[in-house]
């Protein structure tokens, strides 16, 4: 994976690290209320864990499948590839449920609702971003050329629309 996917399967992982742990917390809060409804507090933690594990497992392969199929640079196969590996991942993700579910140690209802910490994860990640960097709002050119009007390598948002048409000064207003 290039420097910048795993920058971003990173800053995706603090993402839903954080609701995971959000969750784990509530359930700490609320456990007199869980065990009155039939559920005990260490399954429902070990189930919000392993469906953070499975998120960023799913994750990575994500990553990995989409970068392959546009490094192919042929529409055919990368639909073809994404389309398979999806199911594939759909499908180990359920075999993975029904095996660690039907353990008296982990709760399958607490590892589904952990698992939809992917896309919280993926709703943080410009927040992320924004605190990891340090608030930078530049975008950094993969080919080495100079961007910027001070040749600094460096475009900025306001430049990059500029550049596309879709600023203040566009004739065309959606």
């Amino acid at each position: 994976m290039t420097k910048e996917i795993r920058r971003l399967v990173a800053e995706m992982c603090v993402g839903m690290f954080l609701y995971v742990l959000a969750l784990g917390i509530l359930a700490v809060i609320f456990r007199r209320g869980l065990a009155g409804m039939g559920f005990a507090l260490a399954p429902v933690l070990a189930g919000l864990f392993a469906g953070f594990l499975a998120d960023v497992a799913m994750l990575v392969h994500m990553a990995i499948v989409a970068e392959r199929a546009t490094d192919s640079r042929d529409a055919g196969y990368a639909n073809r590839i994404t389309v398979v590996q999806s199911v594939l991942r759909k499908i180990i993700f359920v075999v993975v449920l029904f095996f660690l579910g039907s353990r008296p140690q982990i709760d399958a209802v607490a590892m589904i609702i952990g698992a939809l910490g992917l896309k919280m994860g993926a709703f943080l990640q410009p927040t992320v971003h924004r605190m990891t960097s340090g608030g930078e709002a530049s975008l950094k050119e993969t080919d080495g050329e100079s961007a910027g009007p001070n040749g600094g390598g460096d475009i900025t948002l306001g430049e990059r629309r500029k550049e596309y048409g879709n600023d203040e000064d566009s004739d065309d207003r959606a």
